[in-house]
């Protein structure tokens, strides 16, 4: 019984049921209803599947989230798929019109095959592509039965779960947690009709952005523009990531989506691309003419994503990066987007202007046998050494990450 017991704590029982349950479905072929079907694309299919995708996008704005639009997974994929990695793509049709698509990679490590986002480690959000329905519960089980169909998964790992996203009941019905979970802190936009609203709230940091501004100003002219698709948003990008290079660099935190240098190379990318939809906007601030803070965002579906905040040391000390914040959410406003989402984990200058929280959680789902080390290895190990290397001294993160380099 104590076994049993400790078999329910720790969710693994209803892995084996999955797991059971996905090599049963395996080798099957997929089962047709008259009201959907679910398919797999790779490659050029998947490839092709881009007009559609974006016609969904235009009829649901709020279907997923920046990180699942069209143009970001397939610029994505042009940068982080080889050998080793693939874009997987399932989709699912309701009388022959696109209603989902579960955007997702596959990747061969040393514990077998594993499915996760497709997007990571840009996307700090995962979710499927599909609008509100009383069917759309029924249109996930689909894909994830045709997911089960699958010979060569192992594993699926769903990182950065909202809780208000469309996959968020199924992942914690079918999944099993992986990490505590963490909280999305963002600015609610709707009690504030205009900027006026917003400056009688009397948000405790805009007295003190005064202060800053004050500083700031005598250093030079003060400057705020957000900027789109362009040679000085490429421009713009490639500037806030030798900030954040250097900044990380000085307190030897890792940084894995900063650290592989095909994140900075997708980005740019779209930062070029005047025809791409993914919503790009580049916070820029400058002072005298320089730059002091960047923020690199995406526009979707009425939110604003401040995906990256880099900052110039010359200007560090007197906060142009909370200053930027302040001028983009009023951009926001200024342009009726309903939230300012700085992303998750949740931190003091997140807070600052934070009226809303959402809670955002980690799954993993056991699609073989050998899926349990991907399990153990999301669960328990990278855990255990993120926070072993979190501990180490300055002086010894700084070569670990010398040598990653």
């Amino acid at each position: 019984m104590e076994t049993i017991l400790f078999l329910q704590e720790t969710l693994i029982l209803d892995q084996v049921v999955y797991a059971a349950g996905a090599a049963l479905a395996r080798g099957r072929t997929a089962d047709t209803s008259a009201d959907f079907e679910a398919a797999s694309l790779t490659g050029e299919a998947a490839q092709s599947l881009a007009a559609e995708w974006r016609s969904l996008e235009a009829r649901c704005p709020r279907a997923g989230t920046a990180f699942q639009s069209c143009d970001l997974v397939l610029a994505w994929a042009r940068h982080f798929t080889d050998a080793r990695t693939e874009l997987r793509l399932v989709t699912v049709h309701s009388h022959g019109e696109l209603v989902l698509v579960w955007p997702l990679a596959v990747e061969r490590t040393l514990l077998g095959k594993t499915a996760f986002w497709a997007g990571d480690p840009i996307g700090q959000y995962g979710d499927v592509v599909a609008p509100e329905s009383a069917m759309r519960d029924s249109w996930i089980d689909a894909a994830f039965a045709e997911i089960g169909r699958w010979d060569d998964v192992d594993f699926l790992c769903l990182r950065g779960v909202r809780a208000d996203g469309a996959i968020a009941g199924w992942a914690a019905r079918k999944g099993r947690e992986i990490a505590p979970a963490t909280e999305a802190p963002s600015f609610d936009a709707a009690p504030f009709g205009d900027a006026a609203a917003f400056e009688a709230a009397r948000w405790p940091e805009l007295k003190r952005n005064r202060r800053r501004a004050k500083k700031l100003g005598e250093m030079g002219d003060i400057r705020f523009e957000v900027v789109t698709a362009g040679p000085q948003a490429a421009a713009l990008v490639a500037r806030a990531f030798a900030f954040k290079r250097d900044w990380l660099a000085e307190r030897g935190f890792y940084g894995r989506a900063l650290i592989d240098t095909r994140t900075e190379a997708c980005l740019a990318a779209l930062a070029c691309d005047t025809e791409a939809a993914c919503g790009l906007a580049v916070s820029h601030l400058a002072i005298g003419g320089e730059s002091a803070a960047i923020e690199i965002g995406f526009r979707h579906g009425g939110r604003h994503y401040a995906y990256m905040g880099a900052f110039s040391p010359a200007f560090a000390k007197h906060g142009p990066g909370v200053l930027a914040t302040e001028f983009t959410i009023r951009d926001c406003l200024a342009a009726g987007l309903s939230e300012y989402d700085p992303l998750p984990p949740v931190s003091d200058y997140k807070l600052a202007w934070s009226n809303r929280r959402v809670a955002v959680r980690d799954y993993g789902v056991v699609l073989s046998w050998p899926g349990y080390a991907a399990l153990a290895s999301a669960a328990f190990i990278r855990p255990a050494a993120k926070k072993l290397y979190e501990k180490l001294p300055l002086s010894l993160r700084r070569s670990l990450r010398g040598t990653e380099s």
